[in-house]
């Protein structure tokens, strides 16, 4: 069954020359990150491991830095890890795993301490507690939240931004890529309702984004009538193939689940014609940017300016595979570990495409496929 969530519309037809092309927070543009060319911008980290769902895709479950006998970081370890980043530039922190951060009794408490840093969280969630008042309360009634609303409340007053998991409209195919947790679509719309209802997408950039990723065999064909219903919202969307980690780690894995090239690239043209007719970019500014790994919204460029210390304390690249590891923070500062790191060599690059997929689950040759079709589609005009 196909159930839309009941969100107003705010951009009809051009969008404003203003407009932030991303979620607050979670890539940087070019201005600032030549400006702070060599900083540590932002820090992928993991949150606590418990999670209810089961999603067959999960780049966090069966992950190679997990096996064996692991020292976990504990909250003051996490905590370190922050004021330590913050000495090298930090703005900003994603929240990908190993679990559900919300289904975490310390995670507001570690919002707080964020806010007073002044860097922004932003949040990966499927939504699961916060559409749910049973479970809002059961995580968080020692702060005074008891339902959802005041959750919502609690992550506008410490400037959250939100991406919520969001792969379909349709109810019996987003259950499944859960894990086949019926019911759990309703409780995602919710989510998204009271976040808009507190004003996550009145701003720009938007505090509000939807994770449709990764794009599978399952909802490629609906993804570009979801991009277009997210983006006339203020909803940003962040739409790319599955990361080469955890569950689809494996070739026979990651590419079970991807479409074709010819299928995404056509996915990509439709996305990028569509932000050309609305006035989001123009083809100038996209040849200059490039294509981005995440259809239609700014560059991926956390390999530029950013790390992942994953729940081990072990540091990787990014969370797009489990296997560039470029130190653990029990044996070196994370200073050291940046400095010598691939990914401080690429400092200064604006749009990075994603390394870790290409040639995988992004193909070869990809970004110069699409921006080919977009060459046609401006010619035949």
């Amino acid at each position: 069954m196909k159930i839309e969530p009941k969100i107003p519309i705010i951009y009809k037809n051009k969008f404003p020359k203003n407009f932030v092309n991303t979620p607050d927070g979670w890539a940087f543009s070019e201005k600032v990150i030549k400006a702070n060319k060599g900083k540590i911008l932002t820090l992928d980290i993991d949150f606590g491991n418990y999670c209810s769902l089961n999603c067959p895709h999960c780049f966090r479950r069966n992950n190679k830095v997990d096996f064996g006998k692991n020292k976990v970081m504990q909250y003051s370890d996490i905590v370190k890890v922050i004021k330590d980043a913050k000495k090298l530039g930090l703005r900003s922190v994603k929240f990908l795993g190993a679990g559900e951060p919300f289904e975490d009794k310390r995670f507001i408490e570690f919002l707080r301490f964020l806010h007073a840093e002044k860097i922004i969280p932003v949040i990966f969630t499927k939504g699961t507690v916060i559409g749910d008042d049973e479970l809002a309360k059961k995580w968080n009634s020692h702060y005074g939240i008891n339902n959802g609303k005041q959750l919502v409340n609690e992550l506008k007053k410490l400037n959250a931004t939100i991406l919520l998991g969001f792969n379909s409209f349709d109810t019996k195919v987003q259950d499944e890529m859960v894990g086949g947790i019926k019911g759990y679509t309703l409780k995602r719309n919710k989510a998204l309702e009271l976040l808009v209802r507190a004003g996550f997408n009145k701003t720009n950039p938007t505090r509000l984004c939807l994770a449709m990723n990764p794009i599978t065999k399952q909802n490629v064909k609906v993804l570009l009538e979801m991009y277009k219903w997210a983006r006339t919202r203020n909803l940003a969307a962040i739409i790319t193939p599955t990361m080469v980690a955890g569950r689809c780690a494996k070739e026979i894995e990651w590419s079970k689940i991807t479409p074709s090239k010819k299928e995404l690239v056509n996915l990509y043209s439709k996305i990028y014609k569509w932000n050309l007719e609305k006035g989001i970019s123009t083809i100038e500014q996209l040849k200059h940017d490039g294509v981005s790994a995440y259809a239609g919204v700014m560059g991926c460029n956390e390999v530029a300016c950013g790390m992942y210390v994953t729940l081990t304390g072990k540091v990787l690249r990014c969370p797009g595979d489990d296997k560039t590891l470029f130190g653990d923070i029990w044996s070196e500062s994370l200073k050291n570990i940046w400095l010598k790191s691939e990914n401080y060599k690429r400092a200064g690059t604006f749009n990075c495409g994603c390394p870790p997929k290409i040639g995988k689950s992004i193909p070869k040759s990809f970004f110069l496929e699409v921006m080919a079709q977009l060459d046609k589609i401006k010619t035949k005009k």
